[in-house]
């Protein structure tokens, strides 16, 4: 073929010493490049033995990446050796022109690179489906193949003498599995089913050389190791460590204070809720109406009367502004009432009982009633009859009034009023935690009002200290003080510590963590999702090796 400057030369993109283009075909769709072979000899694959025994000549068709937009085939007359070791298996050998086209293969190492390195990226359908539209035939189940031959071909990964073990979930809930990553490579060694530990017994019966563990705080896997290798070190991790001290903080303020704490100005305020309680105490008829309704009315009462507006009200309380509209009048004992009130019926309530005595049936009763000048609905008449003769026969058991989750726990830091400041119990967490800013005169009256906050505190400030320092004996004198608090989560959590002490103490005394391992297991979690949890343990595993040994060798 002849070469000119001024066109491109194909020959330079394929292997010189070994093939030469003998004719290109251009057609509407595809480009057709034929190929003789220029090799006089090749190497077993087998036996390594370098081969000049000419066995035939064949003509391979194999696909190579596009040009131009057009899917690109190659006619290669290829020529076939036979192995002169009489000891191989091998009868006759394919040439691979030095790696530029495997045995058997019907595409290019480039090619099949190509579709490799986008398949780390997406599911192997999506892979499929992008590689047709840049004119590459291939289908999702040809590139999960190419992906578990090329993470065969893979080196036998290195296990080095600490390891990192963690579990995941193929499905939240329902199916897990477990992680062992190098701790000097921070690749993944293997995935294995299940988390229990019974498949980690069986994979360290094969590695007897681990001597580090470092891992989270699952006590299946501490057992395992422990049985299996006793004489091995296992190091807890800091962040799981400081985690569960983060769960058991919020729990025991969780039982300690309430969602909102209202802190007076002066000493001589007295507390909205300090108040609400003392009223109901009072009160004649205590099984006909519900206490915590009639706390929550006296208190939105008593903001209104503060100048507080509904908005800020609403993000105290956790309500609605609507319940802030419907008890801002009237006397908070007939408001928190069970029955219906502030109704369209209520007018009517007399009227009704009367026809319940003269036993009239519900539908004529509603009837009457919408001769009377009733405008509201059938439904709600009928639930009103409902909780009238329930109340009239002393069968209505009232309910406690439960508020739900809105705002209120959104609201971080605190607000100021005109006679009290408020906090929410985040906004105290988030002041023990992270030192947040909270004025002299708030965390005085949080200390004198709840005195187990500044146990909290110190319980904090201790464990921190622990790591900070790398004090052994201090987190000895730390799980033998905090066993016997009459806190239960700080109790729980101090035994939790004794139970794992050996893992605790490395992870104090040591520089070792399980920060790879997550790492790594966070790598996994992003390629489950881009096959949309349909990825498989060997699939999954091959992408996750794959992908670190191309970042690794560029």
């Amino acid at each position: 073929m002849a070469k000119s400057n001024n066109t491109l030369c194909l020959d330079k993109f394929y292997p010189e010493k070994d093939l030469m283009i003998t004719d290109i075909d251009q057609q509407s769709d595809k480009i057709i490049i034929q190929m003789k072979s220029t090799s006089s000899s090749c190497k077993c694959p087998k036996c390594n033995r370098i081969t000049q025994k000419y066995h035939g000549t064949y003509t391979r068709k194999v696909q190579d990446l596009p040009i131009l937009g057009k899917n690109v085939q190659l006619e290669i007359c290829s020529h076939e050796y036979a192995c002169l070791n009489d000891e191989c298996e091998v009868i006759s050998i394919a040439e691979t022109f030095d790696g530029f086209l495997n045995n058997y293969s019907r595409m290019t190492e480039r090619c099949v690179d190509f579709i490799c390195t986008l398949a780390l990226e997406t599911s192997c359908e999506g892979c499929a489906r992008v590689c047709r539209t840049l004119r590459i035939k291939t289908s999702g189940d040809t590139v999960i193949r190419l992906l578990l031959k090329r993470y065969e071909s893979l080196p036998q990964p290195e296990v080095s003498d600490v390891i990192g073990v963690d579990d995941f979930a193929y499905k939240k809930h329902h199916t897990y599995g477990t992680i062992i990553v190098n701790e000097k490579t921070h690749e993944p060694i293997t995935l294995l089913d299940g988390r229990n530990g019974d498949t980690l017994r069986e994979w360290l019966k094969n590695n007897k050389n681990v001597k580090v563990f470092t891992r989270d705080r699952a006590s299946a896997y501490a057992k395992v190791i422990s049985e299996e290798l006793p004489d091995a070190m296992q190091v807890a991790d800091r962040f799981h460590l400081h985690q569960n001290l983060l769960e058991t903080i919020k729990k025991a303020l969780n039982q300690e204070i309430s969602a909102t704490i209202s802190i007076p100005h002066n000493d001589t305020s007295i507390d909205a809720e300090e108040h609400c309680k003392k009223i109901s105490f009072d009160v004649d008829n205590y099984a006909a109406f519900s206490e915590k309704r009639y706390q929550m009315i006296c208190q939105i009462q008593n903001f209104l009367k503060e100048g507080c507006s509904y908005r800020e009200i609403a993000k105290r309380m956790g309500i609605g502004r609507n319940t802030i509209a419907k008890y801002r009048k009237g006397d908070p004992k007939e408001l928190s009432m069970y029955g219906i009130h502030q109704s369209k019926l209520d007018p009517f309530h007399d009227f009704i009982i009367d026809c319940l005595k003269e036993e009239w049936s519900k539908s004529k009763t509603v009837k009457a009633i919408y001769e009377k000048g009733y405008s509201g609905s059938k439904s709600n008449a009928f639930d009103y009859l409902c909780k009238i003769e329930q109340k009239e026969n002393k069968c209505f058991e009232p309910q406690p009034y439960v508020r739900t989750m809105t705002e209120c726990l959104k609201y971080k830091t605190g607000s100021k009023g005109k006679d009290k400041d408020y906090i929410t119990r985040e906004g105290v967490f988030r002041y023990m935690w992270m030192n947040t800013e909270l004025s002299d005169n708030h965390k005085e009256y949080i200390y004198e009002k709840y005195p187990n906050i500044w146990i909290l505190q110190c319980c904090i400030r201790e464990f921190r200290n622990i790591f900070k320092n790398h004090n052994v004996p201090m987190l000895y004198l730390f799980v033998e003080k905090y066993s016997k608090n009459l806190l239960k989560p700080l109790r729980s959590f101090a035994e939790g510590l004794k139970r794992d002490i050996d893992a605790v103490e490395n992870a104090v005394a040591y520089d070792y963590s399980n920060g790879f391992v997550e790492g790594t297991n966070s790598r996994l979690k992003m390629i489950k999702r881009t096959m949309y949890g349909r990825c498989g343990r060997q699939l999954l595993e091959a992408k996750l090796r794959y992908m670190g040994y191309n970042n690794n060798n560029g």
